[in-house]
């Protein structure tokens, strides 16, 4: 079935070396080496001996004028792996609850960092002081958890009000009047050519803070600019500096930026209402197949699916909603059979979350691609689970029949046979 297999798994460590004061601005080099393991929780040990050989002992301590950054492949954490994306665990904001993740992405703010430039929306960089404060920020959420991958979002899609001037010339207008878009903010011009230029100088601000990558939230159906400002920013961050960008609701409509990002992020409404798969599917998989490696695409799901649930305004934001455990269930399998995804489960548009406990029952790496063995349903091979979804508009129930008992880690059942609904999941291990 799948469970405590033996195989061995390839692993690629990519180590970017960077030597200069510590604001940045040093040199890098780069060293990629290639190991098999067949104990997860050796393969870090193999990864430094390796890194040890080739540059010696004395990188390995931070030290003044000094920073290294370690990035393991992405493929070698083991699944699930949640992501945090803008707000922490309910209740804390604590680094400690942050590193809990596999992947977080939050503001500049949130890690500290305050722009150099009023206003802000003229800012290119960061203060000096905050900088400072930021990198401390990083290396605390990395002592606690080096295999996190950690982005940095920043504003471009829209700035609040009083970021600009109300007549600079980067607002977008229609018939002379600004574009609102979240309540506080409007909508900036795209097509324009110096904005774009502009936006990218930022990212680029982000990389000698330590970062791994850079966050687009509203990536939209405008090929031209978008390509443009994308190959501006792989000019100016290099290959390794990772690119998450947010598709909304929609799939497989983003194909002409792929290519330059390392992944999708999918909020929730891809799967609102959805009885048909089959074109979802094999979308989100051929845009997996275009993005670069390593690849960090995301799959959020909303307890809440109302409209404009969690917008500022609703009295009821920032509260939980009516509990769904069955959609938590379905969600998370769906992203852990038909690819590589990293996962969230969160309460609507707030991206407020909870921590469960199948989060931290790792099931290591997939063994095998998706398999789609019915109608409806999916499964795929772990090394210590078999992870089955029976996706919603199923006519009936899907049985899973084992020749030995196996416990649903979603539900803590033990059993060797398992009836699910329409609309529901299970992640089958060792009892």
């Amino acid at each position: 079935m799948g469970m405590g297999s033996k195989c061995k798994h390839i692993l690629s460590v990519v180590v970017v070396l960077m030597v200069g004061d510590a604001l940045g601005g040093g040199q890098a080099d780069r060293f990629t080496a290639t190991i098999l393991y067949d104990n997860y929780a050796h393969a870090e040990d193999q990864a430094i001996a390796a890194f040890r050989q080739a540059y010696g002992d004395r990188f390995l301590t931070l030290g003044t004028g000094t920073v290294v950054q370690i990035a393991k492949h992405r493929a070698s954490a083991e699944f699930p792996r949640v992501a945090m994306l803008w707000a922490p665990i309910r209740g804390e904001r604590s680094a400690e609850s942050m590193a809990r993740h596999d992947l977080i992405m939050a503001g500049a703010g949130s890690f500290g960092l305050r722009y150099d430039r009023e206003p802000t929306g003229l800012a290119e960089g960061f203060t000096a002081e905050s900088v400072t404060r930021a990198k401390e920020r990083l290396a605390e959420i990395r002592r606690l958890n080096p295999r996190a991958v950690i982005l940095c979002e920043l504003y471009f899609y829209e700035y609040r009000d009083d970021w600009l001037p109300e007549d600079h010339a980067w607002w977008l207008r229609k018939d002379g009047h600004r574009q609102q878009f979240w309540p506080g903010t409007h909508r900036m011009d795209w097509a324009n050519a110096e904005y774009r230029e502009h936006v990218v100088k930022v990212t680029a601000a982000l990389r000698p803070v330590g970062f791994d990558g850079v966050f687009y939230d509203n990536l939209r159906e405008e090929p031209e600019p978008w390509v443009a400002f994308l190959k501006e920013v792989r000019q100016a961050v290099g290959d390794e500096f990772l690119i998450l960008a947010n598709a909304g609701y929609a799939v497989g409509k983003h194909d002409f930026a792929a290519p330059y990002l390392n992944g999708m992020m999918y909020e929730s409404g891809w799967s609102h209402g959805r009885s048909e798969w089959e074109d979802c599917i094999a979308a989100m998989q051929h845009t997996q197949s275009l993005l670069r490696e390593p690849t960090i695409s995301v799959i959020e799901r909303f307890e809440e699916t109302g409209s404009k649930a969690g917008w500022p305004g609703d009295p009821n934001r920032g509260k939980k909603p009516p509990a769904d455990p069955q959609a938590r269930r379905w969600s998370l399998c769906y992203a852990l059979t038909i690819g590589d995804f990293y996962y969230l489960f969160s309460d609507n548009t707030s991206h407020h979350h909870d921590w469960y406990s199948e989060y931290d029952a790792k099931i290591g790496l997939p063994t095998g691609p998706s398999e789609e063995i019915g109608p409806y349903t999916w499964q795929r091979r772990y090394d210590r689970a078999l992870v089955v979804v029976h996706l919603p508009g199923a006519a009936g129930p899907h049985e899973v029949k084992l020749a030995e008992p196996a416990k649903d880690s979603l539900t803590g059942r033990i059993a060797t046979q398992f009836s699910m609904a329409s609309g529901d999941g299970a992640i089958l291990v060792a009892p």
